[in-house]
């Protein structure tokens, strides 16, 4: 993205969408399997906060978003962070599916027809080119269906975004990167869609600190409960609309066992708290309930204990991935699933 350019998300019906020809686009990859679906250009974000985001990542995340749509994986330019999908979505309803994304810079639906010659002259809002572009022997359409709206995401970053926490007979106004408490909302998105969670799910962040995938679960209407050992954040939970906020240690939660569905969150990484990280496991399996699921992004000094851990307890534990943090710091994501019995 250039500097200084401001981009808003967009939602287009077809009727608000620029003058292209009329008719669903069959996509190239799609035309084997007979399906008549709409092609589509995801332009992936290359960083945030000056830190790399790989390209498989931010892939798994936009197809697990996209999971009960039955995407239809086409060209890939890994280089440009980009990459062509078939979906059997309409503008519309790929800018509303999208608008949990994290690592999702721009989505563009894309038409085509023979070039017969014309002029072409495309505008550049970004990394993309919207109008007629030249493909070839084609010429093609392109218009923004989804744009990530970079001034909300700058306000929301861990250097500006405040969380209020307990001070003497008062509150005051702390910011996460400065209290190493901080999380950035595009990880945080990428968390919970990573969880898959249903509209009935009661979610548990037990590491909750400064309260960021919390937020973010509960802008998505959903139930969570946050957990903290520091109760200095309890107006913090509140002010965020936790659905209930919790001063507990996460190794002895006050809670009934079997109590949700979900467990997302990102435990402390320094080390002289490590220990009582991986003591906190037993208790997140008391609560969770049956079949439950918990996604945790950890230190990457823990994780072959962490797998260790529930492995032997008959655990699924899958690789998610890892994302890069500041300071040179790797952090593994895994998707846990808890035995049924």
């Amino acid at each position: 993205m250039r500097p200084g350019r401001t981009l808003s998300t967009r939602s287009y019906t077809s009727e608000a969408l620029p003058s292209s020809p009329e008719g669903p686009t069959v996509s190239p990859g799609g035309q084997g399997s007979g399906r008549v679906g709409i092609l589509y250009e995801v332009y992936y974000r290359t960083s945030r906060g000056g830190i790399g985001i790989p390209y498989l990542l931010a892939k798994m995340e936009f197809l697990r978003v996209f999971q009960g749509h039955s995407p239809e994986v086409g060209r890939e330019m890994w280089v440009r962070h980009k990459m062509r999908v078939d979906l059997p979505l309409d503008p519309g309803q790929v800018s509303a599916v999208a608008s949990n994304l994290g690592y999702t810079e721009a989505i563009l639906h894309l038409r085509f027809e023979p070039h017969d010659g014309q002029e072409i002259d495309p505008i550049e809002p970004g990394r993309w080119h919207a109008g007629w572009v030249r493909e070839g022997s084609s010429r093609v359409y392109q218009s923004e269906v989804y744009v990530q709206d970079a001034d909300a995401l700058l306000e929301l970053a861990p250097d500006r975004r405040g969380f209020e926490v307990r001070q003497g007979a008062g509150t005051r106004r702390a910011v996460g990167h400065r209290s190493h408490r901080a999380l950035s909302t595009l990880d945080a998105r990428f968390l919970v869609n990573v969880a898959r969670s249903k509209s009935s799910d009661l979610l548990l962040d037990p590491f909750a600190g400064f309260g960021r995938l919390v937020s973010e679960i509960r802008r998505r209407g959903l139930k969570v409960v946050a957990a903290d050992v520091d109760r200095d954040l309890l107006p913090g939970f509140r002010a965020i609309g936790a659905n209930v906020g919790l001063v507990a240690d996460a190794r002895c939660l006050p809670v009934k066992a079997n109590r949700f569905d979900l467990v997302v969150t990102e435990p402390p990484f320094r080390s002289a708290l490590r220990t009582s990280v991986l003591d906190s496991l037993r208790e997140v399996v008391r609560v969770l309930k049956p079949g439950g699921h918990m996604v945790v992004m950890i230190a990457e000094s823990m994780e072959k204990d962490v797998r260790m851990w529930f492995g032997e307890m008959g655990a699924g534990v899958d690789s998610v991935g890892v994302i890069p943090r500041g300071g040179g710091l790797k952090c593994p994501v895994l998707d846990i699933t808890i035995p049924h019995c």
